[in-house]
């Protein structure tokens, strides 16, 4: 139900006549279905809403710029509520998680609505006809497509959905109708690489430029995989095996187009222990969410900051990571000490007991191992940073449900949270 909360100071919406606890039933008379036709119809400069009030429906015929919003907001209870995942996935990492914690960490959506809102890779595998007809229709793009192969059978064996919908008739569809997706393939040693791989990037790039680009990123395997499939880690060798493969054919891509089309995320760079490439090499980093580019963003963004920095600020601080970031944060610090010596700062790494020590990234460092690990250090700052990814997207709360705040408690630490390097490095150093 879209139940009107409140609307903007001046807003068109109020001055046509709408009102609070109105409930908007349609747009153009047809049924409005969710947010989604709200921000739609936000978008459009000629139609007609028809909202209900005290069990009569009334409409307003409204007229704007395609750049002014009606100015209305929503009770929660109108925002969308993520569909659950239809698949088995084999690598599903959900799957993989530790018993007793907080519910919303079981959670499996996979919602093309939210891949539309908020950048979420999803499968499709549970879209109807009628949404893809909607998808087309009003043009909801970009979306974020978890592809893994586009052989079919391997796919649906990937997913462990026999019914899963043949993936590249789909992505042609939406190609068609100007949908612009971005792409990803969670890579299985064994069930999707070499072979698979190669014809999966060659699948897709024959959508290119309706499919903007592929990241691959390589499976995370857990402690807790008990009853799962058997599946192999990404070694050293797998993963050089693998960047040679995506750079080879990535390299026709650029020869083709004159733009980079797959990429390997910045943790199979690590497993094979190669260098990431430069900040130049990812574009317009559509996949930094993805782990693509990271660390090239990092040395960019503080670089960045260094250039306006004139002093190291008062007091120590300590940054806090995964083993796998380690190297790279001490990269940039190294620089701002070279710079500026009377700066106080370290990393301390922090192994994943939580998940098992084989999980490096950041983002999966938990609030407990963060306070165990720190317990015994006797060189931690008087101010811990902390970087975003360790924490929830809309609160302070990390995956093992201690808060920030908890967090402090337990350090008797000020805690800064960097949303990248330019903060980071102004979190250290005073800056013009």
């Amino acid at each position: 139900m879209l139940k009107i909360r409140s609307f903007d100071k001046n807003s068109i919406a109020r001055k046509l006549g709408v009102k609070r606890d109105d409930v908007v039933v349609a747009f153009n008379g047809e049924p409005a279905k969710d947010m989604l036709d709200v921000a739609y119809f936000d978008s459009q400069t000629d139609f007609t809403v028809t909202v209900e009030r005290k069990g009569k429906r009334l409409s307003f015929d409204i007229r704007k710029d395609a750049n002014a919003p009606l100015g209305w907001d929503f009770y929660d209870e109108s925002y969308i509520e993520p569909r659950w995942c239809a698949n088995k996935c084999v690598f599903c990492f959900v799957d993989q998680l530790p018993k007793g914690q907080r519910k919303t960490l079981y959670v499996k959506d996979d919602d093309w609505r939210l891949s539309f809102v908020s950048g979420n890779f999803v499968t499709l595998t549970n879209i109807s006809d009628e949404e893809i007809a909607r998808i087309k229709n009003k043009k909801f793009s970009p979306l974020y497509i978890s592809v893994h192969a586009t052989d079919d059978v391997l796919r649906r064996k990937l997913l462990g959905n026999p019914r899963a919908r043949a993936i590249m008739p789909l992505l042609r569809e939406f190609a068609a109708s100007g949908i612009t997706m971005y792409t990803q393939v969670v890579m299985c040693p064994t069930l999707n690489d070499g072979d698979a791989l190669l014809r999966t990037m060659k699948d897709l790039f024959t959508l290119y430029p309706a499919v903007q680009n592929l990241a691959v990123v390589p499976v995370g395997l857990t402690k807790y995989r008990c009853g799962l499939s058997d599946l192999k880690s990404v070694d050293k060798a797998v993963a050089n095996r693998t960047i040679d493969m995506v750079e080879a054919f990535d390299a026709s891509c650029f020869a083709a187009t004159g733009r980079h089309f797959v990429y390997c995320s910045d943790e199979m760079y690590v497993y094979a222990e190669r260098e990431i490439p430069a900040f130049d090499y990812y574009g317009d980093f559509e996949q930094l969410e993805n782990g693509v580019g990271l660390v090239a963003d990092l040395r960019y963004q503080f670089d960045l900051a260094l250039q306006d920095a004139v002093s190291a600020k008062k007091g120590s601080f300590t940054v806090v990571t995964g083993v796998a970031a380690e190297p790279y944060i001490n990269e940039v610090l190294d620089k701002a000490k070279r710079l500026f010596p009377a700066s106080d700062v370290n990393v301390i790494a922090v192994a994943n007991k939580f998940f098992g020590e084989t999980v490096t990234v950041a983002g999966l460092v938990v609030g407990g191992d963060i306070a165990d690990a720190l317990k015994t250090r006797d060189d931690v700052g008087e101010t811990l940073l902390l970087p975003r990814v360790m924490l929830r997207e809309t609160e302070d709360v990390f995956l093992d449900g201690m808060t920030l705040d908890e967090l402090k408690k337990i350090t008797g630490k000020k805690i800064i949270v960097t949303a990248d390097g330019y903060e980071l490095c102004r979190a250290i150093l005073e800056c013009n």
